[in-house]
């Protein structure tokens, strides 16, 4: 069923991106803190609170996988569980929420010039301009399974 098919799609793309999430900020925490921080205020303190704080994005991105995954292996198993498409429906827009919520965060930063001094960190250029869009584009998926979703029931 075409359904069926978007909604795997959407649940295994958001898999993918939310368990890279939690590799990089979970695990990969300093290089990530060291996107937000300028070299020039590295040497501080707080760039080692800025760090282990950037560890929560990775443990609300490995939730985020978690129930992905078992939502995935819900449909691939051919449970009767959450198969309704308001059930779905739901689910894809708390996902949907999270991918956006990650995106919206970053525009005000980007409108008010990105990197200035020791404040901020570059939306459009390193690893941040592929979150960026990766984000937006999640979103985008998620809402158009949501759509689809709606459409057919």
């Amino acid at each position: 069923m075409l359904v069926d098919a978007i909604y795997g799609a959407a649940l295994l793309a958001s898999l993918l991106w939310f368990s890279a999430g939690l590799r990089y900020f979970g695990f990969q925490h300093y290089a990530a803190a060291k996107v937000m921080v300028p070299k020039s205020a590295r040497s501080s303190p707080v760039f080692d609170s800025m760090a282990a704080g950037v560890r929560f994005l990775g443990g609300f991105n490995g939730a985020f996988a978690l129930l992905c995954i078992c939502l995935f292996a819900l449909l691939v198993s051919g449970s009767p569980h959450f198969t309704s498409i308001s059930e779905r429906a739901v689910v894809l827009l708390a996902i949907a929420a999270a991918h956006l919520s990650q995106f919206i965060g970053n525009v005000p930063i980007l409108r008010n010039g990105e990197r200035q001094g020791e404040r901020y960190w570059p939306v459009m250029s390193g690893p941040m301009r592929f979150i960026f869009f990766m984000d937006a584009a999640q979103f985008a998926l998620a809402g158009a399974a949501i759509v689809a979703l709606l459409v057919a029931g």
